[in-house]
């Protein structure tokens, strides 16, 4: 992953009302780095992202991973631009996303449109 495409997910997450360099914040631009890369481990989220995103920290494991990732996730969803996550989604979110299809929502996005073409 390249540095601008980091800074473009930074640039989104921002745009969600996600501030700051925490740990959590970074793990989910990791997240989304990974399901990008490999989109199976949307379908493995316990098993398979939650273990890729903990490799790539020190002393992470996948459980304060998943732990991080839904604070961030509920930090969004009630303090953040929940108009915003719905735009990116494409359709209406009643309620809160789990984790797995908050990573999905922001990939799809990002994908969607080219932050992640060379």
């Amino acid at each position: 992953m390249t540095l601008n495409q980091q800074r473009a997910i930074r640039e989104v997450l921002r745009s969600m009302g996600l501030i700051g360099e925490s740990l959590s914040l970074r793990q989910l631009v990791c997240a989304v780095e990974l399901a990008h890369a490999e989109p199976e481990l949307l379908r493995r989220i316990t098993k398979g992202l939650y273990p890729a995103v903990a490799a790539h920290f020190d002393q992470a494991t996948p459980a304060t991973v998943e732990r991080n990732l839904r604070l961030i996730r509920d930090h969004q969803w009630n303090k953040g631009d929940q108009e915003r996550l719905r735009e990116m989604a494409g359709f209406p979110i009643r309620v809160k996303p789990t984790t797995g299809e908050f990573v999905d929502i922001i990939c799809y996005y990002m994908e969607a449109n080219g932050a992640f073409d060379d």
